[in-house]
């Protein structure tokens, strides 16, 4: 056992029809768990499946990416909805997924909220508080991956619910450590995502766009399947931690 422990999360499952996006199966082999897309930016019914199916053979925990009804802009555009209709969408997209997972004799670990919806739910009380509600109606059980500053995972964390916080080594964060989406993934060095990834797990820090360090307290690396290396970057990162002694771990929460 290696002197610290994070969790690997992979975003998956984010085909549609005949549009391929990410290499699922070989992104299998170096993640611990898996936010499966839930049909609304990605992921018809078949890839659906075929993803749960996936998780289960590589024994990888999975959970749900529910997302705004946004296949065109991939989940990464605000949507103007009311607080009711974000909870029924969620809650349409949480049971999609565990009919899969059912019928596969697998449960649901965790939720994730994709795209803009994160920020929608995690900065806009009225949103949260009914997000954090639909979860504890749905399965309080189910551990919530937030950004560890915002209201959203404090509000969670007092409630008792449990909540995760997360990093992101392969996206690019601003001065004051908010995420920079970008409507298309784009390819990342693995080196430099490995040095994020191993600076956030050992001192807690990572490096924003304008070339300052700042803190960011992670229970849990997430990474992005649809950015066109994104085998290449896991793989890399996992020799990393082999060599810095970081155990890549399954839910401790």
């Amino acid at each position: 056992m290696g002197q610290y422990n994070i969790v690997i999360n992979t975003d998956m499952g984010e085909s549609f029809g005949r549009f391929k996006l990410g290499n699922d199966e070989e992104l299998m082999k170096y993640t611990t768990t898996a936010n499966l897309a839930c049909g609304f930016h990605g992921g018809d019914p078949t890839v659906m499946r075929n993803t749960v199916r996936l998780a289960k053979e590589y024994d990888i925990a999975v959970g749900a990416h529910p997302s705004f009804y946004d296949l065109r802009g991939f989940g990464r555009r605000m949507i103007d909805i009311t607080p009711e209709e974000m909870t029924n969408d969620v809650l349409y997209q949480l049971g999609a997924l565990e009919a899969f997972l059912k019928v596969e004799g697998m449960t649901m670990q965790h939720v994730f909220p994709h795209g803009m919806l994160d920020p929608l739910v995690s900065y806009k009380e009225e949103y949260g508080d009914a997000f954090l509600k639909t979860i504890m109606e749905y399965n309080p059980e189910l551990v919530i991956i937030l950004e560890g500053k915002c209201p959203l995972y404090k509000k969670a964390k007092a409630d008792g619910m449990k909540v995760a916080a997360f990093g992101a080594p392969d996206l690019k964060y601003d001065s004051e450590g908010n995420v920079v989406i970008e409507r298309v993934k784009k390819a990342v060095d693995p080196a430099e995502v490995a040095r994020q990834a191993v600076s956030i797990v050992k001192d807690h820090r990572l490096k924003t766009i304008d070339g300052k360090e700042i803190e960011l307290e992670a229970d849990v690396l997430v990474f992005h399947g649809d950015a066109a290396n994104s085998v290449e970057v896991l793989k890399k990162v996992r020799e990393e931690f082999e060599k810095e002694g970081i155990d890549a771990t399954e839910w401790q929460i």
